[in-house]
């Protein structure tokens, strides 16, 4: 899982809801979106959701860091966050399927001011991603040629993906299918062809365990595997890496090393398959234009969702009559434009600071998701409702709660502190860069509206809700529960 699993599972509310089969309600009716995503569409999607950019570029730079054991405890840490957090935003949204979902959860539940900066640094998020995937894009065009300039290249896909988006939800929808599709078999046989490699069947040579030997299991220690927690929400399933390619490989992604080759690419190199090569890097191209893609798509919906609840300029929210938020589009792809920065900043710089600040924005919505759900439990019962109405139980309240929001903040404080000694301007920037925006944002709005914490006993747990929804089993509490709720209710 990754934080990919939240941002598609939340994407069908994002966008009003207006993405999934299924006659339009009256508020995606007002919204302008259109439902236009099949069946297979949606299935597809959930799928390769959690395949990004991280997977095929950025795990390289966590296996320097980290080293592969340490890699396989990060990824292990925050998996078990993005776990807790999918289900947390699941019970609200089964609940209370509505446009804008978490961001109106956390107005609604905890504070406007909250609500609307959280909104922001969703959007803030997958802005990034979609300026990371172009600044990414030009380093693996030069596995091919070196002749053309990285600005050219993210100007090209940047007009790809903005005439995807263009053509409205059904467009787009249809293009992540087989890009997904393309991603799924590359993983599938990435895993084959690694584990061959590893024990010799591929190659002609075993290589089993002995990189976690030499050069090591831990390249930096517990500081390695701290400083590979930011990444590691980019993306999982690195453990075949691990076994082929050494930490110290120097075409791994970190400061001062050569950053030219996918981790994906050295397995099959090693496999003796270089053709495959350009293959794997098709593949990886395939997949920065996927990711990209919906990030553009996403951002735009979100900007839409905002501007109709007025908390962002009233143009965002129109759309055409294709059901296609153009103004918030047009804006998006404005933002993106941070790519071009290769001009002035080496783009494997950019290129790290973009995606920390990427890691760090998701890490921000996931507290933002935990503490929403904190309190709408908080309400829901103080109101006189019983779980036997909610659709989905999320499991673990209060204490996955408690967890994802220390995690999430402990990783946001320590995220940057290597970058201190020697000091690392850019390092710093991709750190700390988002929540000190993210926090001047909320005060400053909270002080200019004076905007107040929501009472327990005043939050709006009805609208919006699905009140045809009754489950009588949960009317006893020890009916039907499963040992981990009877272990959780006994402290709750």
């Amino acid at each position: 899982m990754s934080k990919y699993d939240i941002e598609f599972a939340d994407n069908v509310s994002v966008s009003s809801a207006s993405n999934s089969y299924g006659p339009q309600t009256p508020v995606e009716e007002e919204s302008g979106l259109k439902r236009e995503l099949k069946p297979r569409h949606l299935a597809m999607i959930s799928i390769g959701g959690t395949i990004g950019q991280g997977l095929f570029l950025s795990s390289g730079a966590n296996l320097s860091k980290a080293g592969p054991a340490g890699l396989l405890i990060a990824y292990a840490i925050i998996g078990s966050v993005a776990y807790f957090v999918a289900l947390q935003l699941g019970e609200m949204s089964a609940y209370i399927p509505i446009s804008g979902s978490f961001t109106v959860y956390c107005r609604r539940f905890v504070n406007k001011s909250f609500g609307n900066a959280i909104g922001y640094n969703y959007v803030f998020c997958w802005a990034i991603i979609v300026a990371v995937e172009l600044t990414a894009i030009p380093m693996v065009m030069k596995f091919w040629t070196t002749a053309v300039p990285d600005w050219a290249w993210s100007a090209i896909f940047l007009v790809i993906m903005f005439v995807i988006n263009l053509f409205g939800a059904k467009a787009w929808g249809e293009a992540e299918y087989w890009f997904t599709l393309i991603k799924i078999l590359a993983v599938l046989a990435f895993v084959i062809v690694g584990c061959l490699t590893s024990g010799g069947v591929l190659g002609g040579e075993v290589y089993g365990f002995k990189y976690w030997s030499d050069p090591g299991a831990f390249s930096n220690g517990v500081l390695g595997v701290i400083n590979a927690l930011v990444l590691a929400a980019l993306t999982m399933t690195v453990f075949v890496m691990g076994m082929v390619i050494p930490y110290n490989d120097p075409h791994n992604f970190a400061s001062g090393r050569d950053v030219s080759v996918s981790p994906f690419t050295l397995v099959f190199q090693a496999a003796k398959l270089d053709s495959a090569a350009h293959v794997v890097n098709a593949v990886i191209l395939t997949t920065l234009l996927s990711c990209g893609n919906s990030g553009m798509y996403v951002t735009t919906r979100t900007l839409q969702a905002l501007a109709k609840e007025g908390i962002a300029h009233r143009k965002l929210a129109y759309t055409t009559k294709g059901g296609v938020p153009i103004y918030a589009l047009l804006c998006t792809c404005a933002v993106s434009l941070v790519c071009f920065l290769t001009s002035f900043i080496p783009g494997e710089v950019l290129f790290l600071v973009l995606a920390d600040l990427g890691g760090i924005a998701g890490l921000i919505t996931w507290t933002g998701i935990a503490i929403s759900q904190y309190r709408f439990r908080k309400a829901f019962l103080a109101q006189g409702h019983h779980l036997s109405e909610l659709p989905y139980v999320a499991l673990g309240y209060p204490f996955s709660n408690y967890f994802v929001v220390i995690a999430c903040i402990a990783i946001i404080l320590i995220s940057g502190w290597s970058y201190f000694v020697p000091a690392s301007p850019q390092g710093l920037v991709g750190s700390y860069g988002g929540p000190i925006i993210f926090i001047a944002g909320m005060m400053i709005h909270k002080l200019w509206t004076k905007s107040r914490l929501v009472l327990v006993e005043e939050a709006d747990v009805v609208t919006g809700a699905r009140t045809e929804w009754k489950d009588t089993s949960l009317e006893d509490p020890k009916k039907k529960q499963g040992i981990w709720q009877k272990v959780v209710s006994i402290f709750t």
